[in-house]
């Protein structure tokens, strides 16, 4: 090799060597330092890219859960004002089955519903201040709300909050009234003899569950009433009213088909209860052939089609146990309005199991991209101490081998002399 003064290659490769060593020194402290490996966009681009993608998606996630909670609180304030409603519900159905007895007299009547307005005040009071952050969630006033359970647009729960839970908007029956039956149970002559066959009547009620009597007969408007609360159609209930006929009450769509006369004289025999006649806005049994056996009922007015159906109406709003026909309303109002908040109730519970799931999904969610976030931009402390020690004793050895590669002109000299 020849000995030149000019150029130190020897020099200039161990400048190149050390200036490598002292970056992978500064590279190995700098993650040490920090516990990341990916510091900047230098670091690693793509990296880089990832790693802040992945901080979006779990800061994202966190706030979902967040709001996944939020949306359980709600529901379970929701719920403990529902429970509550349900309370004075039970309690103004004890009063109205209590005033529905004949022993009492209009005073003790109007004594006991005095009580039934307060309770149905505290069913609005309720209904009315149950709020969370601000928003009432109990008088329909707020129709639905959605709750952001994902860290992405559209990933979205919407609950529904439109029933409402104040009088105005629970117990809403069917209702068929008749007026005076008595003459169904006479024969042509004014006799006792007559009776009331059941069969062919049918009944359909809430959720289209229906019932048709295949036998039996009645004696008395009791007899009938008895008969239809026995015969367990889902929502249904009868009542014998003050007119001597039968109310006859259901939570949902009602619809009735009529039975016939048994046991009456041969003028009248087969006079069959086969339609309801409506007067204002009571709905009487008529005979199909208004026989002398159907002589006391009534039959004016618009004819009320046998099996069409009635829709749910009215409310608790109003509601009183001032008769007993009053008193019989409300026990089925109430009946309604017990399914209506315990069908509320469950729904709010389901909401809180559903968002109690969410929260575990976006729990293992944000552990597992976490994980991913780690492996791309943590350091490796076992692997980067180990380039540490190597950039050390590389920086040590190129730091001794450059001041060799520099003293190697001083040979020259030793050539001059």
């Amino acid at each position: 090799m020849s000995l030149v003064l000019n150029t130190n290659i020897s020099s200039l490769q161990a400048q190149n060597n050390l200036t490598t060593s002292s970056s992978q020194l500064s590279t190995a402290t700098e993650d040490l330092s920090s516990g990341l490996k990916i510091n900047s966009a230098a670091d690693n681009a793509a990296g880089y890219a990832i790693v802040q993608n992945f901080q979006t998606q779990i800061g994202g996630l966190n706030q979902a859960s967040e709001n996944a909670t939020d949306a359980i609180n709600l529901s379970q304030t929701a719920g403990s004002a529902l429970s509550q409603i349900t309370s004075n519900l039970q309690s103004i159905r004890d009063l109205a089955v209590q005033a529905a007895n004949g022993t009492y007299q209009a005073s003790d009547r109007a004594a006991i519903n005095t009580t039934v307005q307060q309770y149905l005040q505290q069913i609005n009071t309720i209904a009315n201040q149950t709020s969370f952050n601000g928003i009432n969630v109990l008088n329909g006033s707020s129709s639905s709300l959605s709750f952001q359970v994902g860290a992405n647009v559209g990933q979205a729960i919407d609950v529904q909050l439109g029933q409402g839970a104040t009088t105005a908007q629970l117990g809403q029956v069917s209702e068929v009234s008749t007026g005076d039956i008595s003459g169904a149970f006479v024969n042509a002559s004014g006799a006792s003899g007559a009776s009331l066959s059941l069969s062919g009547l049918s009944i359909t009620g809430a959720n289209g569950t229906s019932y048709t009597f295949s036998g039996g007969t009645a004696e008395s408007a009791q007899d009938v009433v008895n008969a239809i609360n026995a015969a367990g159609v889902d929502g249904v209930s009868a009542a014998v009213n003050a007119s001597g006929g039968i109310n006859i009450y259901s939570s949902g769509e009602l619809a009735v088909n009529g039975a016939s006369v048994t046991g009456a004289s041969s003028a009248s025999s087969g006079a069959g209860f086969t339609s309801l006649t409506a007067s204002g806005n009571t709905l009487a049994f008529g005979a199909s052939g208004v026989g002398t056996a159907a002589s006391g009922l009534a039959a004016t007015g618009v004819a009320y089609t046998a099996g069409s159906a009635i829709t749910a109406s009215g409310s608790l709003a109003g509601g009183d146990v001032l008769s007993v026909d009053d008193a019989n309303q409300l026990i089925s109002r109430v009946d309604a309005a017990l399914t209506q908040v315990s069908t509320y109730s469950s729904t709010f519970g389901a909401v809180q199991d559903r968002f109690q799931s969410d929260i575990s999904t976006l729990s293992a969610q944000q552990t597992n991209l976490t994980s991913s976030q780690s492996s791309i931009q943590d350091t490796d402390f076992a692997a980067e101490t180990a380039v540490l020690s190597q950039a050390q004793v590389l920086q040590q050895a190129g730091i001794s081998v450059l001041a060799t590669a520099n003293s190697e002109p001083q040979n020259i000299l030793k050539l001059l002399q």
